[in-house]
C-alpha cells in the first residue's frame, strides 16, 4: 500500500498530544497494519477511519487487576509533573466537545480498555457512531461540563490545556509518558494499538462504520 502524502503538514491532534506517531515496532501484540508509526508524522485532516493509517482498533480485552493499577500510577506520575500548570484548566469542558476542524483525541487500546472497564461501556445514544473521525461528537463520557470519568481518562485528555503555557508542559510530557503506557502493554502482552478514540468507541459500541 502505497504510503500517505506526508507533504501537506500535520493532523491535528487533540488532548496535547505528540506531534508523531509512536512506534509499536517493540510493542505488545496487535498494532496497526500499515506499519505506519515509524516516528512520521500522520497525514493532514483525514474524513473517515478508512483513510487513515493507524488500523482497526484490536477487540476490547478487560484489563487485568495489575494493568489497571500500573496505568493508574503511570497517571499519577504525569498528574504529579504537571505541578502548577494543572490549575490552568478552567472546566469549560470545550475540549471534550469536538468539532470539524478542531482537535481529535488519540489514545492506544490499553488506556481506552481501563477506561470501559473502570468507567464503563458507553451508551450508544449518547454517542454519535460512525462518520468522521474529525467530525462533531461529544465525549460520552462527559457530564455537564465535567468529565465522569476523571480517575481513568486517557493521557491525551490529562495533558491537553486551552493555555497554551500549560499546553506546552502537557505536551512536554506527553511523549515520555505514552511510551510508558506502551511498556506497560508490552509487559502484560496487551494488544498496542494507538488511534482515534472515537474509532476505539465505535467498534466497542457497535459502529466501526
Amino acid at each position: 500500500m502505497a504510503e500517505p502524502d506526508h507533504r501537506q503538514g500535520e493532523f491535528v491532534f487533540a488532548a496535547g498530544l505528540a506531534r508523531r506517531a509512536p512506534s509499536h515496532a517493540s510493542g505488545a501484540r496487535g498494532g496497526s497494519p500499515f506499519g505506519f508509526a515509524q516516528g512520521r508524522p500522520y497525514p493532514p485532516r483525514p474524513s473517515s477511519e478508512r483513510e487513515t493509517p493507524w488500523g482497526p482498533p484490536p477487540a476490547y480485552e478487560s484489563p487485568p487487576a495489575e494493568v489497571v493499577v500500573a496505568l493508574a500510577v503511570a497517571y499519577a506520575e504525569v498528574e504529579a509533573a504537571l505541578g502548577p500548570a494543572a490549575e490552568a484548566c478552567r472546566a469549560c469542558g470545550r475540549c471534550c466537545r469536538f468539532r470539524p476542524g478542531g482537535v481529535v483525541l488519540f489514545a492506544s487500546s490499553l488506556e481506552m480498555a481501563v477506561l470501559v472497564a473502570e468507567a464503563g461501556r458507553p451508551d450508544a445514544d449518547h454517542f454519535v457512531l460512525g462518520g468522521a473521525v474529525a467530525g462533531k461528537w461529544t465525549c460520552p463520557y462527559q457530564a455537564g461540563n465535567l468529565c465522569a470519568a476523571r480517575q481513568v481518562r486517557p493521557l491525551g485528555c490529562r495533558t491537553y490545556f486551552c493555555d497554551a503555557h500549560a499546553g506546552e508542559r502537557g505536551r512536554a510530557l506527553h511523549a515520555d509518558a505514552l511510551n510508558q503506557v506502551r511498556a506497560i502493554a508490552r509487559v502484560h502482552d496487551y494488544p498496542w494499538w494507538y488511534g482515534p478514540a472515537k474509532v476505539y468507541l465505535d467498534t466497542l459500541i457497535g459502529g466501526g462504520r
